[in-house]
């Protein structure tokens, strides 16, 4: 999540498509959401579906998804993927809206302190 929101970020603001504001901060919060959607969603389906299974269905965790794989295909990774995306994408516009106001916040009150002494 914090490299996917760091480097969107930073591309966002390199190509000048957006300034660094709240709406630059929640376009790249949510790319951050999507990306670790599509990356951490097959091992969570493998990980939920082997864990719900019968004693003795499946060998392994690997062997949970090499059957999914050859029984279903790769969309078999992906069930469930818009709730996921939904939970991620909101919780890191959440985490990293908030996180930029505070340090916006924090960088404000040091100028302040600064100019003062």
């Amino acid at each position: 999540e914090l490299v996917s929101y760091d480097l969107i970020n930073g591309a966002i603001l390199k190509h000048k498509l957006m300034s660094d504001n709240l709406p630059c901060h929640f376009v790249s919060a949510f790319g951050a959401g999507f990306i670790t959607t599509v990356i951490a969603s097959p091992v969570d389906v493998v990980k939920t579906r082997y864990m719900n299974s019968p004693p003795g269905q499946y060998r392994s965790s690997l062997n949970c998804a090499f059957t999914m794989m050859t029984k279903e295909g790769p969309t078999a990774f992906y069930k469930g993927f818009v709730p996921s995306f939904l939970r991620l994408g909101s919780w890191n516009v959440v985490m990293f809206v908030s996180f930029e106001q505070l340090k916006r916040a924090m960088m404000m009150s040091r100028n302040r302190i600064e100019a003062t002494t």
